[in-house]
Parts: structure tokens; C-alpha cells; sequence
């Protein structure tokens, strides 16, 4: 059986606990209610599920905010790149002639060929970057510098790029 309660609070008390109860997402009475809980005879002061739920929304907004402007910087990038990588195919696309029918077999395998070698290089280059040399710096990868020559010659030599095409 539900029994009515009345109280008398001061202005400013009522203020609080209505402002409290709203941002809970609660009536005014349902916030007083879950505030004041018995427990084993004794008077507590619990939270309430809603009370829990609102608190725990706010943290998580306030990691969503924060994960958005960490990331900002890397999404500009990523979008720089991409346009970088679509003006470079326009303008290999339409500076570049096509490849005779003829030669299409030849050049495709060339292609391949080179574009493996090309890929091994940039493996190396990542590898570089990441891991740290003796003083705990990362190392700037030159383009005057020899990464793995095996490799390189393999697939991507001066004299190959040269003749192919």
C-alpha cells in the first residue's frame, strides 16, 4: 500500500531538488522517492538508476567530444591525402598516352613488376620509421639512401623503367 507524504522545504532546497530530479529525468516526487531508500531498518541515501544513466551519459559525451578532437587533425589528413592521391590520377590519366595494344602484355607486366618493387620500398620506409635506433629517436628515412638493395633491384632498377614503356 502507497502511503502519501507531504514536506516543507525552503525555496532554495526546492529549487535544487527540482533542478536535480530534471536532470535526472525524473518527477520531482519519483527523485525524492529514489533519494531517500530504506535499507535493513536503517535510513540511506541511494542514487537513483536515472541519476546513474544521466552521470554516465555525460561521460560518455564528454569522451565522444574529446575522441572527435583527437581525431580531427588525423581526419584532415587522411582527407588531404585522399585528394592529393584522386589529382594524381587525373593528371597521370590525362598526360600519360595510352599504351599501344600491341605492348599492353609487355607494359602491364612491367607495371606490375615495378609497382611490387615499389611497395616493397615503402614496407622498408614504415619499418624505418617505426622502430627507434640507439638513442630512442625515430629515423628520418632519405630518398638518397639505400633501404635493402636486394630489393630494390628486384623490382624497380633505373634501367628497367626506362626501357618498358
Amino acid at each position: 500500500m502507497r502511503r502519501q507524504l507531504t514536506a516543507y522545504v525552503g525555496g532554495d532546497d526546492f529549487a535544487r531538488l527540482k533542478e536535480e530530479a530534471e536532470e535526472a529525468g525524473l518527477s520531482l516526487s519519483r527523485y525524492i522517492q529514489e533519494s531517500l531508500v530504506q535499507s535493513n531498518g536503517r535510513s540511506a541515501v541511494s542514487l537513483s538508476e536515472a541519476k546513474l544513466a544521466a552521470t554516465e551519459k555525460k561521460i560518455i559525451d564528454a569522451h565522444r567530444t574529446y575522441i572527435a578532437q583527437a581525431i580531427r587533425p588525423l581526419s584532415k589528413q587522411v582527407t588531404m591525402l585522399l585528394t592529393m592521391l584522386d589529382q594524381f590520377a587525373l593528371s597521370m590519366l590525362t598526360h600519360l598516352p595510352e599504351i599501344p595494344e600491341a605492348q599492353r602484355e609487355q607494359a602491364l607486366a612491367s607495371g606490375e613488376r615495378r609497382h611490387h618493387g615499389w611497395r616493397l620500398e615503402v614496407e622498408d620506409t614504415i619499418k624505418q620509421m617505426e622502430s627507434p635506433d640507439a638513442n630512442g629517436k625515430k629515423p628520418v628515412a632519405s630518398s638518397d639512401e639505400s633501404q635493402n638493395g636486394d630489393r630494390r633491384e628486384e623490382g624497380n632498377s633505373t634501367a628497367e623503367s626506362h626501357g618498358d614503356s
